[in-house]
C-alpha cells in the first residue's frame, strides 16, 4: 500500500480509483516480492470527474474466503460465488462515509483530496503521500490528528533526520579495542575531544545492541574510524599503514577500497565525511519491540539507524520520551512499510521518519516538558519487552489501562492526556489500535507459514519437533554454554554467510598467508582469516549453522581441546538431520526445514 509518488500520480491523472483493498490477516500471494493489495481502476480522461470521484480504501478483517467462496466446477457454487462478489461490490460502493463493522472497514476519500495531500506547493510538484493510513489507520488516529491540530508537527520541523554512516566496508571502519591495539591506530582517528577530554567514537550499529531505551555509551563495543586527512599528511602514522592494508587485503571478505561505496569517494575512499554525534536514533526496522534508542551522552549511528538531532538541545529528552510513547508506536505502525512474506517487521526510510508527527516543543508548556522528562527517566532504564507484553494484551479485546506496564502508562498519560487532550476512553482506543495493528502484522506473517505448511503436505513444526527429540539434550547451544562461555577470556568473530544450504559443509581452505594470519576459512567465494588451524576448524562448525558471529576462546590450547568433541557432536547431529531430510525433494521446503532446525539447535547463542 506504499505506492511510489510516480504510481500515485499516474493513478490520479489517468483513472478513477474504484477501490483499493488489502487484507488484515492474510497474504494473498505469499510468493510475491512485495506485500500485495487489490487495486480496481476505471479509465477516465475527465479531470473534473476524477477529482469528484470517491476512492474507497478497504480493509478486510476476515480472510477473503469469508466474503467470496473458492471457485470449483460446480455451477451452483459458481452462481453463489458471483452473487457474493456482487454483494461485496455493492457494500464497498454503497459507502460515502467512513464505515466499519467486525468484518470490514471502508474509508472513502475524494481523489481531489488525495492529489492535494501529495502536492508540494513550494516545489510545485506531486511528491506523493502515505495512502496506507486510509487502509490501516483506525478512527482514533484521525481523532488524534483532529485534537493535535496546532500541537503536532512533522519531526523534520524540530530536528534534523538523516541516515547514519554508510561505510561500504564495516569490517574495516568499525573498530574494536582489540583491533585498535593490534594496529596501533592513533587516538585522533578513533576518538574525539569533549572539552579537554578524549572520548571514543562510540557507534550504535543496531538497536538490538541495547535491551533498554537508554544506551550506556561505555558498553558499546564498536568505534568508528574517522580520517579526513590526505594520505601525504598521514605519513608516519599507523593509521596510514592500516589504510594501505585496506587497499590490498580483504576485511570481511572484501577489499575495502574496491567496494562500490568506497570507490565513490575517490582517492580519499577512507574518509566517511561528517556525521554529527547525537542522542536519538530512529531504527530503520522495528519488529516485536518498539524502541527508539536514546543516549544521554552523544554517540554515532550506523546506516541501520537514522540519527535524530534536535534543533534545540532542551528538546532532546522530551522528544526521546514522545518517540517511545504509545502514540509514536501508532504513528510508526501506520507510516512504516510492511515487509514481505513471513517477516514481521516495519520498515522506515529517512523521509518517513521525517514526517512522523511529534509535539511542537516550542509551544509546549515547560511544566509538561518537565513531566515528560521525569516519567521518561524512570521508563528508559529497564529492558523493553515484546510490544504485546508492554501493553498487556494479545488482542484488542484484552486491552485495559490497568494491564499496561505502569511506568509506560505514566509516560503515555502525559503524552495522550496533557499534550493531546484525549479522554481515558480515547487513550484506551489508542492502546487497542496499536495491539490490533501489531497482532495483525504477526498473524499476516504467520499466514505465509501456514499456507506453505498446507501446500507442502508436511507439518513443519511437528517435523522439527521429531528431529529435535532424536537429537536429544546435547545440542550445539548447550555445548556452547558449557564448554565455551565458561572460558574467562573470549573474543567475538564475525562469520561469513553460508552460500549453500545451512548445514551443508562449508569449504575449509587452509592456505598459508605471508601476513599476520596463516589460515583462511572459505564459504564459497567468501572467507575470513583465522589465527590457527584449530580456530579455522572451530569456526567452520558455526559457519555451517548459519550464525552471524560467535565467541572464541583466546587460549589456543583450550581451543584445540574443545574442537574435536565439537566436531564429533556436529557430525552426529548432521547424520540425524540428513536421515530425516533426505526424502524431501522440494528445495525451498528442505531449506526452510533446515533453517528452523539449525535455529533450534543454536537457540540461546548470542
Amino acid at each position: 500500500m506504499d505506492y511510489g509518488k510516480y504510481l500515485q500520480e499516474f493513478f490520479l491523472e489517468q483513472y478513477k480509483i474504484v477501490a483499493i483493498i488489502e487484507s488484515k490477516v492474510e497474504r494473498w500471494f505469499e510468493e510475491a516480492d512485495i506485500n500485495t493489495c487489490l487495486v480496481i481502476l476505471q479509465k477516465c480522461s475527465q479531470k473534473k470527474e476524477r477529482d469528484e470521484n470517491l476512492a474507497r480504501f478497504v480493509y478486510l478483517k476476515k480472510p477473503l474466503t469469508h466474503f467470496i467462496p473458492p471457485a470449483d466446477d460446480n455451477w451452483e457454487t459458481e452462481i453463489n460465488r458471483r452473487n457474493q462478489v456482487e454483494k461485496l461490490r455493492e457494500l464497498i460502493l454503497g459507502q460515502n462515509q467512513f464505515y466499519e463493522n467486525e468484518e470490514i472497514r471502508i474509508y472513502p476519500k475524494s481523489q481531489r483530496e488525495l492529489w492535494d495531500e501529495g502536492y508540494d506547493k513550494e516545489s510545485k510538484k506531486y511528491v506523493g503521500s502515505k495512502w496506507g493510513k486510509y487502509i490501516r489507520a483506525p478512527q482514533i488516529f484521525f481523532k488524534i490528528l483532529e485534537k493535535g491540530k496546532g500541537k503536532l508537527v512533522p519531526l523534520k520541523e524540530i530536528a534534523d533526520v538523516r541516515r547514519g554512516f554508510t561505510t561500504g566496508a564495516n569490517e574495516f571502519f568499525y573498530l574494536t579495542e582489540e583491533k585498535i591495539k593490534q594496529w596501533g591506530i592513533e587516538k585522533e582517528f578513533w576518538m574525539h575531544k569533549e572539552g579537554e577530554k578524549w572520548v571514543p567514537n562510540c557507534v550504535l550499529r543496531s538497536f538490538r545492541e541495547t535491551s533498554s531505551i537508554a544506551i550506556q555509551r561505555d558498553k558499546l563495543v564498536s568505534r568508528i574510524l574517522l580520517v579526513n586527512k590526505d594520505k601525504k599528511n598521514l605519513k608516519g602514522t599507523n593509521a596510514s599503514g592500516y589504510i594501505r592494508q585496506g587497499e590490498t587485503r580483504e576485511f570481511g571478505g572484501k577489499i575495502p577500497s574496491q567496494t562500490e561505496t568506497c570507490r565513490s569517494r575517490g582517492t580519499k575512499w577512507y574518509n566517511l565525511g561528517k556525521n554529527e554525534l547525537t542522542h536519538i536514533f530512529y531504527p530503520r526496522r522495528i519488529g516485536d519491540r518498539f524502541l527508539i534508542p536514546y543516549s544521554p551522552e552523544p554517540i554515532y549511528g550506523s546506516d541501520n539507524l537514522f540519527p535524530v538531532t534536535a534543533n534545540n538541545r532542551k528538546f532532546v529528552e522530551p522528544l526521546a520520551a514522545f518517540l517511545n510513547s504509545v502514540v509514536a508506536a501508532l504513528f510508526n505502525e501506520i507510516s512504516g512499510r510492511k515487509l514481505t512474506g513471513a517477516i514481521n517487521v516495519i520498515d522506515m526510510d529517512v523521509w518517513m521518519a521525517q514526517k512522523i508527527l511529534v509535539p511542537n516543543f516550542n509551544i509546549l508548556p515547560q511544566t509538561t516538558m518537565t513531566q515528560l522528562i521525569k516519567k521518561f527517566s524512570v521508563f528508559n532504564l529497564r529492558a523493553i519487552e515484546h510490544s504485546l507484553k508492554e501493553f498487556g494484551a494479545s488482542s484488542p479485546e484484552e486491552v485495559s489501562l490497568a494491564k499496561v506496564k505502569p511506568d509506560r502508562r505514566e509516560l503515555d498519560k502525559v503524552v495522550m492526556g496533557d499534550i493531546l487532550g484525549l479522554t481515558e476512553e480515547e487513550q484506551l482506543e489508542v492502546y487497542r489500535a496499536v495491539v490490533d495493528l501489531v497482532s495483525s502484522r504477526i498473524k499476516k506473517a504467520k499466514s505465509v507459514d501456514r499456507k506453505k505448511k498446507i501446500n507442502s503436505g508436511i507439518d513443519i513444526d511437528a517435523f522439527v519437533k521429531t528431529v529435535m527429540e532424536e537429537v536429544g539434550e546435547k545440542t550445539l547451544a548447550k555445548f556452547y554454554q558449557e564448554k565455551i562461555l565458561t572460558h574467562k577470556q573470549l573474543y567475538t568473530k564475525k562469520l561469513p554467510k553460508p552460500t549453500s544450504e545451512i548445514g551443508l559443509e562449508a569449504e575449509l581452505g587452509l592456505k598459508f598467508e605471508e601476513e599476520i594470519h596463516k589460515y583462511r576459512l572459505y564459504s564459497g567465494k567468501k572467507h575470513i582469516f583465522c589465527k590457527s588451524e584449530p580456530e579455522a576448524r572451530y569456526l567452520k562448525v558455526w559457519v555451517e549453522t548459519g550464525l552471524e558471529s560467535v565467541k572464541v576462546p583466546k587460549d589456543e590450547d583450550r581451543l584445540a581441546k574443545v574442537v574435536p568433541p565439537l566436531e564429533k557432536l556436529m557430525e552426529k547431529i548432521k547424520k540425524i538431520i540428513e536421515s530425516y531430510t533426505d526424502s524431501i525433494l522440494q528445495p525451498k521446503l528442505r531449506q526452510r526445514i533446515l533453517h528452523q532446525l539449525w535455529q533450534k539447535l543454536t537457540e540461546g547463542i548470542e
